[in-house]
């Protein structure tokens, strides 16, 4: 939305730069000017001025320099828009927006912020307080959280009650549902009987919950997923919020580093083992918005992901952020089966050293590699080689020393000069593709039939090679069989729904289900929690409930993310052809005043961007960030 420029221009002059940073920085009037130790930069002598006449900022040692907005933005982690709104909200200024429907757009927002602020108190004060809180207490006090820790991050508990929390709050359920707190129809809370984790965003405002299953001594472990997470919102999305950033960006502005978790339980078992600056992505991968937020507060992250294959595999994709962000990025090596939160509790002092002697990303990657190698023979080095010296080559000659290639040449093992022989070859065959001019040509074999290997049970996780286009004489006929492979298709896409993979989960759009039965029952799959339960009664859908109920049983791990790459990648295939064969293009707006060559330039670029998404998704590196850019723009079109 757009803040008019009249009031953006009343907010700069109606506030107090020198009380606004005054209250981050200790400031020491020089003249007419403040000065101070720069917060962007660690210094012992004051090189940050401050010119509240005039209204803004310099540091002539690390160069930054804005007035209050910037100043906010960049302390903050806000964008342009939340920033004038804080700044306005101190100075009693209502703001206009020039988009049609912006106010009452801001409105909402703010009324959610609301709703969500006091439903933290809410679970908070239960969780304090209530006597049906007891089995949650004791559950914290085996995770060695004391009362400080609970208040700090604000805990909380859900109760069991249906309608608690719609209760207490007395608002209209479809607010209530707008703000990921309840079912509307009919009004019922989304959380029951949990543990709450209230998510805030940057600067400290709760966007979002998660609410962990909470086990009771003596009774099986609940059906169900062990966390559930709020989906959506118009103020929460998933892959712009990083839990605990708003307490950890201080700290990381300290140790210069920001270590990053998977799970909020990490995030608190770090701090209690003396690591402040530790963070968690909220039931997603990294992505590019969230190496973009970290960038801000340090330029050394350390990945602290599970020691399991997924939490490895995961560590392995950020790669593609840290030249453009400028980050190093490092791995810390946690022992087998172990996770930040288990480690802080069992041995703080082991956490703590994994983090400080983590290793360069460019060396995890390539030692996986050679994991993964048959290093017993010369054709299984020479290719191990080469593909370890396309990690390397991404790397700039003059950044990259021996001492970053020896461990790996070690390890094949060859000689240190004819290692990075290979990266000069791979740098300049990067340099060539890069360089060598997009081509206008599209032609391409014809996309597989639907039914032909997108769900074989063979899929091999980290590779996938998609099967060859059938010839035109053995092409199967139209009709029936195609409505049965699109069915097929389908079923196998809502089994991934149905399983317990978050991640999966959140990349499965209504608009990858075509037909009208398998888009009902996935509805009822992701918008009502106890279906499993009602499998048994005479619901809608329920042969293709149980069938995904029990497909989703037998998933072997990264099965679900593999399902939802390929379908996916089946709907930009097809949106290619459809956008090459004339039609309109999803998402994109039309303009009746373009000229032709205007509106080929377009159809172009369209076709350039879903044809790169359509090679990453068959990259294990790069397909859940492809997925994610698919699944935006399906939601917008």
């Amino acid at each position: 939305m757009s803040i008019r420029d009249s009031d953006v221009q009343r907010v700069r002059e109606a506030t107090d730069l020198v009380a606004l940073i005054g209250r981050r920085v200790s400031l020491k009037r020089v003249g007419s000017r403040h000065v101070g130790l720069c917060p962007f930069h660690t210094e012992k002598t004051p090189s940050f001025s401050v010119n509240g006449a005039e209204g803004f900022y310099h540091c002539f040692g690390c160069k930054a320099s804005g007035d209050a907005i910037t100043f906010l933005r960049e302390t903050e982690h806000l964008d342009f828009t939340d920033a004038v709104e804080q700044l306005a909200a101190a100075a009693n200024i209502e703001l206009t927006y020039d988009a049609p429907g912006a106010q009452r757009a801001n409105q909402r927002r703010k009324e959610l912020l609301d709703l969500l602020e006091r439903a933290a108190r809410f679970y908070h004060e239960r969780l304090m307080s209530s006597p049906d809180a007891g089995e949650a207490r004791a559950y914290l006090r085996r995770r060695g959280y004391d009362r400080e820790t609970v208040v700090k991050w604000r805990l909380g508990y859900a109760p069991p009650l249906w309608d608690a929390l719609c209760q207490h709050l007395g608002s209209p359920p479809d607010q209530l549902a707008a703000a990921g707190l309840a079912y509307a129809d009919p009004a019922s809370d989304f959380f029951r009987d949990r543990v709450m984790f209230p998510i805030s965003d940057a600067s400290g405002r709760v966007v979002s919950f998660a609410g962990r299953v909470l086990p009771r001594s003596g009774e099986p472990s609940p059906k169900g997923p062990k966390y559930k997470n709020t989906a959506g919102t118009a103020v929460y999305d998933k892959s712009k919020v990083l839990y605990g950033l708003h307490l950890a960006k201080q700290a990381a502005r300290s140790t210069g580093r920001i270590v990053v978790c998977e799970g909020h339980t990490d995030v608190i078992g770090c701090e209690l083992a003396g690591v402040f600056e530790a963070v968690a992505t909220c039931g997603t991968a990294l992505t590019k918005q969230h190496a973009e937020l970290l960038s801000r507060s340090a330029k050394r992250i350390v990945l602290a992901f599970d020691a399991d294959a997924a939490g490895q595999t995961a560590a392995e994709r950020v790669h593609q952020w840290e030249r453009e962000f400028g980050l190093d990025i490092f791995v810390a090596a946690l022992p087998p089966g172990s996770d930040p939160g288990d480690l802080a509790a069992s041995n703080p002092p082991a956490l703590r050293r994994a983090l400080d002697e983590a290793q360069p990303l460019h060396t995890f990657r390539a030692e996986r590699i050679l994991e993964r190698a048959d290093l017993d023979n010369p054709s299984g080095r020479d290719r191990a080689a080469d593909e370890a010296a396309e990690v390397f080559a991404v790397y700039p000659a003059d950044v990259l020393i021996d001492a970053d290639l020896e461990p790996i040449a070690r390890l094949i093992p060859m000689a240190v000069a004819d290692l990075r022989e290979r990266v000069e070859s791979a740098r300049a065959r990067l340099t060539d593709r890069t360089q060598s001019p997009a081509s206008d040509s599209y032609d391409a074999p014809p996309p597989p039939e639907p039914d032909e290997g997108y769900f074989d049970d063979a899929y091999p996780g980290d590779r996938w090679d998609p099967p060859e286009a059938p010839s035109p004489t053995t092409r199967r006929p139209k009709g029936q069989s195609l409505e049965r492979s699109v069915a097929a298709r389908e079923q196998a896409l809502l089994e991934a729904a149905a399983s317990a993979d978050s991640d999966a989960m959140s990349l499965i759009v209504p608009q990858l289900f075509s037909l009208p039965e398998t888009r009902e029952a996935y509805f009822r799959v992701v918008g009502e929690p106890d279906w499993r339960d009602r499998l048994n009664s005479d619901v809608p859908d329920r042969e293709l409930l149980a069938q995904a109920a029990a497909g989703a049983s037998e998933f072997r791990e990264g099965e679900a993310l593999d399902r939802v790459a390929m379908a996916l990648h089946r709907h930009v295939q097809e949106a290619i052809q459809l956008i090459r064969n004339g039609a309109e293009i999803p998402g994109a707006e039309s303009d009746a005043q373009q000229s032709e060559t205007e509106r080929l330039r377009l159809r172009h670029g369209w076709l350039v961007w879903l044809r790169e998404r359509e090679t990453e998704l068959l990259n294990p590196d790069l397909r859940v960030g492809a997925a994610e850019a698919v699944v935006e723009w399906l939601r917008a079109s």
